[in-house]
């Protein structure tokens, strides 16, 4: 148990730093990053434009971590490649704080920018997979592991809080002193957890997380693709309505709140409030997972996404303060709690254990690219579109009939068979 509770502590600590970062550098980007390290002699827009893409380059680079990390963890332990993932993650994030400015350093600015940007990206897809193993690895089925599994998830929503509220508390600064040393300090003030995280990490190595290695096949992904695609196709299946769902109530959520002239400042607040509600509904989704069975409490968040889905718009344009913050509280504690609860449980049983730690890290980044990637690009296309959100509501129901299905669709078909459908119900 007290390695139970190491491996808890450490997984939840590279969660919340994975997300404390995404935060961070998803408000830095229009704020700091697009008027500081682009060129002042393009248009606003090209510089916003500019700055997404490096924003974007990170989860291109998200399953090309999970591949290199995976087989790393496969073959040489999961504490092995989760020293590496965390240090990378966190050391970048802190020298992100140190970069040197376009007016400094001319285009020497983005490129630097943007090579950390691919260092966060590459270790984020390894971290996630390995923490969630490590945790359920300790642990026997039951509650417990149900619960564990879940905390581990809150460091999510904790992550996220922190870092919007970093940057939300340094912008009270005078301009000048924000654009010049304030953004830096969250970025550095990331370094004093990475220390906690690696050392606590590095006091797990006794722990047997890792498979014997004359079991792991020489290129684990093309092993995954050949013996086990329809577990692989099931595991993005499973990410399409839980992380493109919480990518259109964070990043759509806000821009239609902006456009129907909500203040940022409300929206911030309610986004920030939500996601405290989602964290903190996270364990008792996993608890209540422990009597329905997993698949039954993922199931009941999938559908609630589609009925709040359309009454979460309605309430944001509705413009009050209490109707805003409702708005985010329900969708994202009802629609998403729920799912990202019992999501490392039932993606770990899709696949055996020498190629566990690639199999989940593979299917987790490839529906992060298919549904968190483009999900705020295709519903800001759908509502210029079309002039209303309705489209985007349907987009949503479309994301969660395809994670019902994956949910059902037997793992029997796959060239080696597995028990994951039985277990996941």
């Amino acid at each position: 148990m007290r390695h139970a509770r190491i491996g808890l502590l450490s997984a939840m600590i590279g969660n919340i730093v994975e997300w404390y970062d995404f935060a961070l550098y998803t408000a830095a980007t229009p704020l700091v990053f697009a008027s500081l390290f682009f060129s002042s002699n393009i248009s606003a827009f090209q510089n916003q434009i500019e700055a997404i893409g490096l924003f974007a380059s990170g989860f291109i680079a998200r399953p090309l971590g999970g591949i290199f990390f995976g087989a790393l963890g496969d073959r040489h332990g999961h504490m092995v490649a989760l020293r590496w993932t965390l240090f990378l993650i966190g050391g970048a994030t802190t020298l992100i704080g140190l970069l040197p400015t376009y007016a400094m350093v001319g285009s020497l600015a983005p490129m630097l920018l943007l090579l950390l940007r691919l260092v966060q990206g590459a270790a984020a897809g390894g971290e996630w997979a390995g923490s969630i193993l490590v945790v359920g690895g300790m642990l026997p089925d039951g509650p417990r592991k149900m619960v564990a599994l879940a905390l581990s998830q809150s460091g999510v929503a904790i992550g996220m809080v922190l870092g919007t509220a970093a940057l939300w508390l340094v912008s009270h600064l005078s301009p000048a002193d924000f654009l010049v040393w304030g953004w830096r300090v969250p970025f550095l003030a990331t370094l004093p957890t990475v220390v906690l995280g690696v050392w606590l990490r590095s006091a797990m190595t006794d722990l047997k997380t890792t498979s014997s290695a004359k079991h792991m096949p020489r290129f684990p992904v093309w092993a995954i693709m050949r013996d086990y695609p329809i577990p692989l196709v099931r595991g993005i299946g499973l990410r399409l309505a839980e992380n493109g769902g919480v990518y259109l109530i964070t990043v759509f959520g806000l821009a239609y709140g902006h456009e129907k002239h909500v203040p940022d400042t409300l929206l911030l607040l309610a986004l920030m409030i939500g996601l405290l509600a989602d964290g903190i509904s996270m364990p008792v989704a996993a608890w209540l997972a422990a009597r329905w069975g997993a698949g039954r409490t993922y199931l009941s968040g999938i559908l609630a996404l589609a009925l709040l889905i359309g009454p979460f718009f309605k309430l944001i344009e509705a413009g009050s303060t209490i109707a805003v913050i409702s708005a985010f509280v329900l969708l994202l504690a009802l629609g998403h709690a729920p799912t990202i609860a019992v999501e490392p449980f039932l993606l770990e049983r899709l696949f055996p254990r020498e190629v566990q730690y690639s199999g989940v890290a593979l299917g987790h980044e490839v529906g992060a690219i298919l549904a968190g990637g483009l999900s705020p690009l295709v519903a800001v296309f759908l509502y210029h579109a079309v002039g209303s959100v309705q489209a985007v509501t349907v987009y949503a129901f479309g994301l969660v009939i395809c994670s019902a299905a994956a949910l059902f669709f037997p793992c029997s078909l796959s060239r080696k068979s597995l028990s994951a459908a039985s277990e996941m119900g």
